[in-house]
């Protein structure tokens, strides 16, 4: 039997009894201005979620922005039921209540969605604002705890155990962070390479006593590492390049761990078996940007004289250059906030958000730069409209080559 769907970040997909539950949707848009998803969800999950005509209840333990996409939420997930943490202040309840909408149902002292019962652990001593969230059916238990890497303390424990009891260990699943979700020391002035990867790697012991303290006190062999799928610009320390979730995988690796860490299109069965979905999938990000491509594309090709055509690309910082097209070059975080109908491109044509390479050909450059501003707006209208439904229609098109 399949318990859940792993999103990406802190986020699942559980289905019981006829209804669905999802956990912190964050899949689209920037959090905290920079921070982007990496690994980046896979686009039939995102679209499974948008074409779902089943009651869907969304469990949102706290109010952070890698948690809550508001941008989402208010565009394909707003006629949904949320579930709540209710914290000593109701910050989170009116984010949700008054700015997007939705209807909410604080879970408190227990909460119940048809077979699914939630109830609410916080440690006042660690983060008054943040919540491990048990999610209960008749024959599993689910153990959402975010971002609560440190070590519990006993009453809280004890709380969480009475619930774990009634299951034995191959239906429980604890969902843990395993990551560091700041800045520090990777943006910090005066720390240099060596120092930043010492400290990084001191975190991540402290983390793996902590999360393994919690899963031996609810007598458990098995758990489950995620909610540290994000990526931002180090300013100060370049880590030899690699990313904050991939230096905390290396670190694993190289100690031997076994902790499962969770993937986009990963489920996970009762007994702790776990199947992965086609690799064939692009993540949403991806699919996203070449169906803006498409758009472009498809449009000037029409109204162009066919000798004159010639392709946009769009690039992230990292992506290889196509020589014979006109590459629009941006950071991820620019890009999202094209993707979602926040800016257009010309962020990158006039505002100087990104970069341009054209071939060493003979076109006509200025029109091909005003046709590509001029269709944006149609596009941002059409996002705004439609959010992420807009790019189904052109992310089917073959991508469309000079001829």
């Amino acid at each position: 039997m399949k318990v859940f769907n792993f999103i990406n970040h802190a986020s699942i997909k559980t289905e019981y009894g006829g209804l669905s539950c999802i956990t912190d949707p964050w899949y689209v848009s920037n959090a905290f201005g920079s921070w982007v998803q990496a690994p980046s969800p896979n686009e039939n999950d995102i679209f499974d979620l948008i074409d779902a005509d089943e009651k869907v209840g969304v469990v949102i333990s706290h109010g952070h922005d890698d948690h809550i996409d508001d941008w989402f939420i208010s565009k394909h997930l707003n006629d949904k039921i949320f579930f709540c943490s209710k914290f000593a202040t109701p910050g989170l309840e009116k984010r949700l209540t008054k700015k997007l909408g939705v209807t909410t149902r604080p879970i408190g002292s227990g909460e119940v969605f048809g077979d699914f019962k939630f109830n609410q652990f916080v440690n006042p001593d660690f983060s008054e604002y943040d919540a491990v969230i048990t999610i209960e059916t008749p024959d599993f238990l689910i153990i959402h705890a975010n971002d609560n890497w440190h070590k519990w303390p006993e009453n809280m424990t004890n709380e969480i155990k009475k619930i774990s009891d009634k299951y034995n260990e191959g239906n429980i699943f604890l969902l843990i962070q395993f990551g560091i979700a700041d800045c520090f020391p990777v943006n910090y002035e005066g720390v240099t390479e060596q120092e930043a990867l010492d400290i990084i790697n001191g975190r991540f012991e402290r983390y793996l006593k902590a999360t393994e303290s919690n899963m031996k006190s609810l007598n458990l062999k098995h758990m489950y590492y995620y909610a540290n799928q994000t990526y931002f610009k180090y300013k100060e320390c370049k880590l030899n390049g690699l990313s904050m979730y991939q230096i905390s995988q290396k670190f694993l690796l190289e100690r031997g761990v076994k902790h499962i860490q969770l993937e986009p299109g990963m489920s996970v069965h009762k007994g702790h078996k776990i199947t992965k979905g086609s690799s064939n999938t692009n993540n949403i990000f991806r699919y996203s940007l070449i169906a803006l491509e498409n758009f472009i594309n498809e449009e000037y090709k029409k109204i162009c004289n066919p000798n004159e055509y010639i392709a946009v690309r769009f690039k992230t910082l990292d992506d290889e250059v196509s020589k014979a097209d006109i590459n629009y070059i941006a950071s991820h975080e620019v890009w999202k906030r094209i993707l979602n109908g926040n800016l257009t491109l010309e962020a990158i044509i006039i505002g100087g958000s990104g970069s341009i390479i054209t071939p060493d050909i003979n076109i006509n450059r200025r029109n091909h730069h005003m046709f590509v501003s001029k269709r944006s707006y149609i596009a941002q209208n059409m996002i705004n409209l439609k959010g992420l439904s807009f790019f189904r229609e052109f992310a089917s098109i073959k991508n469309l080559n000079k001829k």
